[in-house]
């Protein structure tokens, strides 16, 4: 019986080692295949294009102008059959999701933060100056998610070191000198001698405020007042005695519209008599010129483009302007803002690409310009900055006339005649 329990009990391991072997074998031999790589997205049927925009508040004159020539811009490009994607093989059209910035830097970030989680574009156009966009400019860094924006002065954009933003625009010491400058045909006898700056208490109108006076202090003018202000003042009497007290009688400012017509009516009220008003920002939009009639005559503002320089297509921008808000609705922004979708367009294309890393290093090529678009070539640079020059503009007769760039041939700057000899 010993000898018969042996036997079986020798098989039994035998076969557990036969079989065993076996197995071992099996799965050396045939391995698991390789997953199957994912399909390629081909189900995108649009680009999602956000745009933080001043709907409202302070802002909300020069947002009009903004949101307009966004969606122009989109319009055109998807009457063309839209943006071609090479790693998609067709082309897709743009469709443009707002969301308002309210005129506040917080509300921006808000804004940004909201495009990017809740409407889940695939890349941000910037809102209307620089703080907003430094602080919506943060997010997008955040989500790494591609922020394409203007009016942003270059220098502030150089202070954030921002990888994910690009800006096209100019320098605050391009858009100071504008306002020096335009001086230059005034014969010395009659040039103002005595300036103020007036600038908003925040980081647009400090960085603006440095630029100015470096640009006084260059072109040999004596800066008799520097006077910060708050943002929705209803109240500028105060400062306008203190311009009186200091002798001025050229003022540069930096402003909303809103605070600037309160500003030109009370300097009117007060009888203050300037040679000379150079204004950024807030004496541009068309509003201003119609709200305030010939009290905004001889006024100089900033703007970021002019039809008349003749710029690819902006003679139809402002004829496709014109023929839905009036025959007199000549802009002086819509080319800057409607470039930046062209722009954008050209960018996807090069990239061949809807992948925000591979559109962002177009921008930050070096190589990338933009080709034809309403500010002419806009050539990038390797931090993802493309500038443009700054123009001046007089109002006059509800016309605005360019100043700067020089232009004899076409309007020479008219000096401000007193209130009362209007």
């Amino acid at each position: 019986m010993k000898k018969i329990l042996f036997i079986i009990l020798s098989l039994i391991i035998i076969s557990g080692l036969i079989f065993s072997g076996c197995a071992k074998k099996e799965t050396t031999t045939a391995p698991a295949p390789a997953p199957a790589p994912a399909p390629a997205p081909t189900g995108k049927t649009e680009i999602l294009v956000g745009a933080i925009n001043s709907m409202t508040g302070l802002e909300a004159m020069v947002g009009g102008e903004h949101r307009w020539a966004y969606q122009q811009a989109v319009n055109d490009i998807n009457a063309k059959g839209g943006v071609f994607v090479k790693e998609l093989n067709k082309k897709l059209p743009m469709r443009l999701v707002l969301a308002d910035d309210e005129s506040d830097i917080s509300k921006a970030a808000a804004a940004a933060e909201k495009l990017i989680k809740l409407e889940n574009v695939d890349f941000i156009l910037g809102t209307v100056d620089s703080p907003m966009n430094v602080a919506a400019g943060a997010i997008a860094e955040k989500y790494k998610k591609l922020f394409v924006t203007t009016t942003f002065f270059t220098e502030m954009f150089a202070d954030q070191k921002f990888t994910w933003v690009a800006d096209s625009f100019f320098s605050i010491g391009n858009l100071a000198g504008s306002a020096a400058g335009c001086l230059d045909p005034v014969p010395a006898a009659d040039k103002p001698k005595n300036f103020c700056i007036f600038i908003g208490d925040n980081p647009d109108g400090q960085g603006f405020g440095a630029g100015a006076k470096a640009t006084l202090a260059k072109y040999g003018y004596n800066l008799a007042l520097y006077e910060p202000f708050i943002e929705g003042s209803k109240d500028f009497s105060a400062s306008i005695l203190r311009m009186k007290a200091a002798g001025c009688d050229a003022l540069i400012v930096l402003i909303t519209s809103t605070d600037g017509m309160t500003l030109i009516r009370q300097i009117k009220e007060n009888k203050l008599n300037f040679k000379y008003i150079w204004g950024a920002k807030g004496f541009w939009p068309i509003e201003f010129g119609e709200a305030m009639g010939k009290d905004a005559d001889y006024i100089v503002s900033d703007g970021h483009w002019a039809e008349a320089l003749g710029a690819p297509g902006s003679k139809e921008l402002g004829d496709k302007y014109r023929a839905q808000f009036g025959a007199t609705k000549y802009s002086v922004t819509i080319g800057n803002f409607y470039s930046l979708v062209q722009g954008l367009a050209q960018a996807i294309e090069a990239a061949g690409s809807l992948d925000n890393t591979k559109v962002r290093d177009v921008y930050y090529s070096g190589t990338f310009v933009a080709k034809g678009t309403t500010e002419g070539d806009l050539a990038f640079d390797t931090h993802g900055v493309a500038q443009f020059p700054a123009v001046a503009l007089q109002w006059m007769g509800g016309k605005r006339m360019p100043v700067w760039p020089v232009t004899p041939d076409v309007w020479t700057l008219k000096l401000m005649p007193p209130w009362d000899q209007r």
